[in-house]
C-alpha cells in the first residue's frame, strides 16, 4: 500500500509526499478525520516512510523496514496502547513512551510513536513536554476524530492534516495564495518596523476560512523555525531560517500559542479587522519574549 492508495490524489497526499521527499516531515503530526480507519492507515504509511531504508520514493514498500512496518512488527514503530480500564491513554503510558524516546533506534534511523486512542488531560500535558523539546530523530503521529479532543497547546506544536475534507477549496483560495499570505506574515515578524506586518495582516480580512488556513500554515512555518533551532536544516527557505536566527525559542513558542488563540477566536465569529489588529499587537509583544 502507498500513501496515494490511502489518501488518493488529494492536496494532503501531495503535501505529505513533498515533506517526505524533502526530509522536512514535522516531528509531530495530527491526522484529524471522522473516519478513524482512514486516519490510522495514513499514520501507518507515514510511519513506514520514516523508517524506510529503500532508495527513491518512500515508503518503497519492499525494503525489510517497510515489510516489518506493514506487518506491525517494526521495533522502531511504537504504538501507545491503553493499559487500564479508563478507555483512554493515561499519563503512565505517555511517561513510558517518553522513556522510549531517549533510547536509540534498533534498526532504523529514527523512532516513530503512534497514538490512536483518546488521551486524558494529564496524559496530554505530559506529552506536551516532549513535543516542546523532542529528541532528534523522533516522530509523533496522533489521530483524532476531532481536533477538539486535543489541547490547543498540543495542536499548536503539531501539524494538523484534515483527511476527507478540502479546506482550501472551501475557502475559495488556492494553496498558493494561502502559502503566499502566510509567508508574508512570517517575513514581517522579525522586522523592527510595524508597517510590513500590518500590510501582511490585511490579507486575513479576505475571509474567515481563508484566514484560518493562513494561520494554520503560519503555525507550521513557526514550528519549522523552532525545529531549526534544534536541528539546523540548510534546505528550509531563508525567511524561516531568519525566524530561527532572530527569535528566541521562548518567543517562537509564544507566537505559536498566539496563532492558536487567534484560530480559536475565528471559530467564535470575531470581527476580522479587530483580529488582525489584535494579532499585530500580540506578535509584537511575543517576539520580544525574554
Amino acid at each position: 500500500m502507498s500513501l496515494e492508495n490511502v489518501l488518493g490524489k488529494t492536496e494532503v497526499c501531495k503535501q505529505l509526499s513533498g515533506l517526505i521527499a524533502s526530509e522536512r516531515l514535522p516531528h509531530a503530526i495530527v491526522f484529524e478525520s471522522p473516519n478513524s480507519e482512514l486516519a490510522e492507515k495514513a499514520a501507518k504509511e507515514i510511519a513506514k516512510a520514516c523508517v524506510c531504508s529503500g532508495k527513491g520514493i518512500r515508503p518503497c514498500g519492499i525494503c525489510p523496514d517497510c515489510v516489518k512496518a506493514e506487518k506491525d512488527i517494526h521495533p522502531d514503530i511504537y504504538k501507545v496502547k491503553i493499559t487500564d480500564k479508563k478507555q483512554a491513554v493515561g499519563v503512565g503510558e505517555i511517561r513510558s513512551m517518553i522513556g522510549e524516546c531517549y533510547i536509540k533506534p534498533n534498526e532504523a534511523g529514527c523512532k516513530v510513536f503512534l497514538i490512536f486512542d483518546k488521551m486524558t488531560i494529564e496524559a496530554q500535558n505530559a506529552l506536551l513536554k516532549i513535543l516542546e523539546e523532542p529528541p532528534r530523530g523522533v516522530f509523533f503521529i496522533l489521530t483524532a476524530e476531532s481536533s477538539a479532543a486535543l489541547l490547543q497547546t498540543i495542536l499548536s506544536r503539531s501539524t494538523v492534516f484534515k483527511l476527507g475534507t478540502d479546506a482550501l477549496s472551501r475557502s475559495g483560495k488556492n494553496d498558493h495564495e494561502v502559502e503566499e499570505a502566510a509567508a508574508a506574515i512570517a517575513k514581517a515578524i522579525p522586522k523592527n518596523i510595524e508597517l510590513p506586518l500590518l500590510i501582511a495582516m490585511g490579507k486575513l480580512t479576505d475571509g474567515k476560512e481563508f484566514a484560518r488556513n493562513v494561520l494554520g500554515r503560519l503555525a507550521e512555518i513557526l514550528s519549522m523555525a523552532l525545529e531549526d533551532k534544534y536541528f539546523r536544516d540548510d534546505n528550509i527557505p531563508e525567511y524561516i531560517s531568519e525566524l530561527s536566527r532572530t527569535l528566541k525559542k521562548r518567543s517562537i513558542v509564544k507566537l505559536i500559542d498566539v496563532i492558536s488563540e487567534a484560530q480559536e477566536m475565528i471559530t467564535h465569529n470575531c470581527n476580522m479587522n479587530l483580529l488582525a489588529t489584535w494579532l499585530c499587537a500580540n506578535i509584537r509583544q511575543s517576539r520580544h519574549e525574554s
